[in-house]
């Protein structure tokens, strides 16, 4: 299974529980997915038993980040961000983990603005994701593979975060957007997660109105991510809905789904308003 087949299954498992008024069902498997997306993402942590899944605690890391960077929650400790037994894996993962001398910071076990890089580092991060991993750029060195991918992810979606908050109309965030990974999308879809979130920077910048510009070109799991995140008022959801129409439809699952929340949502508006 690859990446693809695990985000769809997710979200339209995130469809499903909209229909229903229930938070998703968190199947195992999908738990990489889930905790990407979801909005309790500290209550999942600690609702589940993680053991020793290195990569659900190094999402967890990359969403404590996110909130930091955008101010959501104020500096702290990852210790306060997370469970004990994820901060234990997280912290048996940075004793390995050799970084360049510019991101100190992911080996802190401080979750602080000021041990970040600055935007051009971060901008250089994003460049080595696109070449290594998408192939957009001239590569300094080997394609990357599922390995270095899964260890360089923190940089990346750090890089990510700085550069949507400190330069929003960066081409890097575009490129992000519209570039597909395609087959080799790994089963925790963690690129396709870079890729939903610069979708998300990119409407919160510039509006529905970009995005529909952009429609025939995006990816339909990335734009139905978009629509569940529930930023979208309803003015904005009327505007995608009506770009849809006017497309034809594939019979693709995820297009279903997509309309499917869009109509859910559109449902939902005026009683939210009334």
């Amino acid at each position: 299974m690859c990446g693809h087949c695990t985000e769809r299954a997710a979200l339209a498992e995130r469809v499903r529980a909209l229909a229903r008024g229930e938070q998703p069902a968190t199947d195992p498997l999908l738990l990489p997915v889930h905790l990407q997306e979801a909005d309790n993402w500290r209550q999942l942590v600690g609702a589940l038993s993680v053991g020793k899944d290195t990569l659900v605690a190094i999402v967890a890391m990359c969403r404590a980040w996110t909130d930091v960077i955008n101010g959501v929650e104020p500096p702290a400790s990852i210790e306060q961000r997370v469970t004990p037994s994820v901060h234990a894996r997280l912290a048996e993962w940075r004793a390995v983990l050799v970084l360049p001398h510019a991101w100190p910071g992911l080996h802190a076990d401080r979750l602080a603005p000021d041990v970040l890089p600055p935007l051009e580092v971060a901008r250089v991060e994003l460049d080595a994701y696109l070449a290594g991993w998408l192939g957009l750029r001239d590569r300094p060195g080997p394609p990357w593979n599922d390995a270095m991918l899964h260890e360089r992810l923190p940089r990346v979606s750090v890089a990510l975060d700085i550069v949507a908050r400190d330069a929003p109309d960066d081409a890097r965030l575009t490129a992000l957007a519209l570039s597909s990974p395609g087959a080799t999308s790994p089963f925790s879809a963690i690129d396709l997660w870079l890729q939903r979130r610069a979708l998300q920077a990119l409407a919160a910048r510039h509006g529905i109105a970009f995005v529909t510009g952009l429609l025939p070109h995006l990816r339909t799991g990335a734009v139905l991510a978009l629509v569940l995140r529930g930023d979208l008022d309803e003015a904005a959801l009327l505007t995608l809905h009506a770009a849809l129409r006017d497309r034809p439809d594939d019979g693709n699952e995820g297009a279903s789904d997509l309309r499917t929340a869009l109509a859910l949502l559109l449902d939902a508006a005026p009683a939210a308003t009334a």
